[in-house]
């Protein structure tokens, strides 16, 4: 019974002394210094991507929160193997403001804020709008104003204008703003316009949701996949590749069927993958940091042994230039090499090693022989 005991109050402590160790001081610290940055960026991204303001806060990018640390500190967050992803950084609140932006809505305040921007930016137009409603050129007083302002001006600059061009001018100049006339008029122009630029801000058909989209897919959270289901309804179907990057992240959190037809379109026969005349419609990255499986990277060794066009590259010569066309295996072959740990395989094929082509086929054989046992590196 006594050892018993002691057994089980090891384990404890063990665990007890691990989990001090998973989160250190200075990781700590910078993930509250990302969550709050990030914080700050969801709050105010609509009206820094119009223009409207600086970006006080700063998204992360989705799948490198490792760049938020330093070499020598990435050592040690994978020395004690603590398991960081984007998700740590995005409390309850954060998430539903994601969800927000997937769909289009809007805080009221958020919403008031943009319209009234864009108001205050066009108050000369609503202003000149309402003056000729009120038909103030008519009157007297204004056309003697505008006459004299007209010729002083010209004989000021030696330039001739239009006269029309002065006449908000001088109605500026006479404070026929201040009227009761100008008064109604221009604030039932602006209540139109408001109504207008509200309406226009909700059903904006170009809205660009993918880094949002992006973000879903990593944080991997499952109040986001009704979202992004509905945006692949909603979106426009000549924005490919906003459409790709919500399969991407549906594929990424393995929604059904999307997880399985993103598979599917990824999965060709081997006279497919050898066949050099057509290009492939997606990119063999996707293996890697899109799904990143055992499987992933068996289908991906497969493309190691054939010469289909992968990348175009343009070689400028003094007196002419050349395009030229790397093979798909050499992409399979640095993605592998890239992500695969094994120290068997490693210590034959990288990290500097140039004569690639002699490696493709001991790779491929490899690759083939350890299906299961491939040790994928870590993308964080």
């Amino acid at each position: 019974m006594k050892r018993i005991v002691f057994i089980l109050f090891f384990y404890i402590l063990t665990l007890f002394i691990a989990f001090g160790q998973e989160m250190p001081a200075f990781v700590k610290e910078r993930l509250d210094s990302v969550k709050i940055k990030a914080r700050i960026a969801l709050e105010e991204v609509r009206i820094y991507e119009n223009g409207y303001r600086e970006m006080k806060g700063k998204l992360p990018e989705a799948n490198l929160l490792s760049s938020e640390f330093s070499d020598k500190e990435i050592e040690v967050i994978n020395g004690i193997g603590l398991k960081l992803q984007i998700g740590m950084v995005f409390d309850n609140e954060m998430r539903d403001r994601l969800v927000q932006l997937l769909r289009n809505e809007y805080r009221k305040e958020e919403l008031d804020t943009l319209v009234n921007i864009q108001i205050n930016n066009n108050i000369s137009l609503f202003e000149n709008d309402a003056m000729k409603i009120c038909k103030f050129d008519t009157m007297q007083i204004f056309k003697t104003t505008l006459d004299s302002f007209y010729i002083d001006l010209n004989n000021k600059n030696q330039v001739q204008f239009s006269i029309n061009m002065y006449k908000y001018d001088v109605f500026k100049l006479l404070h026929l703003d201040t009227t009761t006339i100008f008064k109604q008029v221009f604030n039932k122009i602006v209540t139109i316009e408001e109504e207008r630029e509200r309406e226009n801000w909700l059903t904006n058909v170009n809205y660009n949701y993918t880094s949002f989209a992006i973000l879903c897919g990593y944080i991997n959270d499952e109040r986001f996949i009704k979202p992004l289901v509905e945006a692949l309804s909603k979106s426009s179907k000549s924005d490919n590749f906003q459409q790709e990057k919500v399969l991407e992240a549906l594929a990424r959190m393995r929604v059904e069927p999307y997880y399985s037809d993103y598979i599917k379109k990824r999965t060709l026969s081997e006279e497919q993958i050898m066949d050099e005349k057509n290009w492939l419609d997606f990119d063999i990255d996707d293996f890697v940091y899109v799904l990143g499986t055992q499987e992933a990277f068996l289908e991906l060794s497969k493309y190691l042994l054939s010469n289909k066009p992968y990348q175009m590259e343009i070689i400028d010569y003094a007196d002419h230039s050349e395009t030229h066309y790397n093979p798909i295996s050499l992409g399979a072959f640095y993605l592998i090499r890239d992500n695969i740990e094994n120290k068997d395989i490693q210590a034959i094929i990288g990290p500097n090693r140039e004569d690639v082509e002699i490696l493709l086929k001991p790779l491929y054989d490899w690759m083939q022989k350890n299906y299961g046992n491939y040790k994928i590196r870590r993308i964080w």
